[in-house]
């Protein structure tokens, strides 16, 4: 049996016969000031009325999908291209706002390491279309239906593959300067401050980061009991330098593991998601 919930309405409206003075005996006259009777309203006819249907302070209610949400991303700046109108070609930038790594000196020279631990990470394979097409690639999530789209991703001969595979990262990044840190939203359980971000590897980026994180979670970090990988126990360092790829200067990364975090961080990390 369904108990129907009855919610008081509060309003402030009262008609003059019912104004009658707070805290003092109900047959007394309201006080009179300049001719105006003044209402006495109790705080509780104050307050907002009380709904079941508001989530708890700090809650979040209602029916969400993955478009309700959106990570920042970082970036690789390069030499030509929207973001390097306004930061310098090899700086590492997160949500097309922050600086996190500076290019070296000499841009031959990989760059300072920033330190990071890759959560999780999602291969799919995306159209190799040319450089400044306005036309948005297409993402499928297997071989078979790049296949089934007349594409393959390999060269054949000096035809450029239609497609590529692409892996998209997510990242926890650990605040590298103290400026940073005021910034950063994530405190870890090292005092550390530390932030979340997507990152999207294709082209050179996939050859050099990419393929590390798909190595790495086959072998060194690699559960191995369950056979399962545990991408988000390792430790890394993400670096850049400018290479010649063809004809072309492109700012590549090098992203390396360095052993794992201890027990109680990767218990942290687990709570993040």
């Amino acid at each position: 049996m369904t108990t129907k919930k009855t919610t008081k309405k509060t309003s402030f409206k009262k008609s003059a016969s019912k104004v009658v003075a707070g805290g003092g005996d109900p047959g007394q006259s309201a006080p009179v000031v300049n001719n105006t009777a003044v209402a006495t309203v109790p705080p509780s006819d104050l307050c907002l009325p009380h709904s079941d249907n508001l989530p708890a302070i700090g809650g979040l209610q209602g029916d969400f999908a993955e478009e309700d949400f959106r990570l920042p991303r970082i970036n690789i700046v390069q030499a030509v291209g929207p973001l390097s109108e306004d930061f310098e070609p090899g700086s590492i930038v997160y949500n097309k706002d922050l600086i996190l790594l500076d290019p070296g000196s000499d841009p031959k020279v990989w760059s300072d390491p920033l330190n990071v631990t890759v959560l999780n990470a999602k291969k799919q394979f995306q159209e190799n279309l040319d450089y400044g097409v306005e036309e948005m690639p297409e993402t499928v999530d297997t071989l078979d239906e790049v296949q089934e789209r007349g594409g393959w991703i390999d060269w054949r001969g000096d035809e450029k593959p239609p497609w590529r595979p692409m892996l998209t990262v997510l990242l926890l990044i650990e605040a590298p300067s103290d400026a940073l840190a005021e910034e950063f939203s994530i405190q870890g359980i090292d005092g550390k401050a530390y932030e979340l971000a997507l990152w999207t590897l294709k082209g050179s980026a996939y050859s050099r980061a990419g393929k590390a994180i798909n190595t790495a979670a086959r072998f060194a970090l690699r559960n191995k009991e369950t056979g399962q990988p545990e991408l988000h126990k390792g430790k890394w360092t993400l670096q850049v330098r400018r290479e010649k790829l063809g004809t072309n200067l492109v700012y590549v990364p090098r992203l390396r593991q360095h052993g794992k975090h201890p027990d109680e961080f990767v218990e942290f990390v687990t709570t993040l998601l």
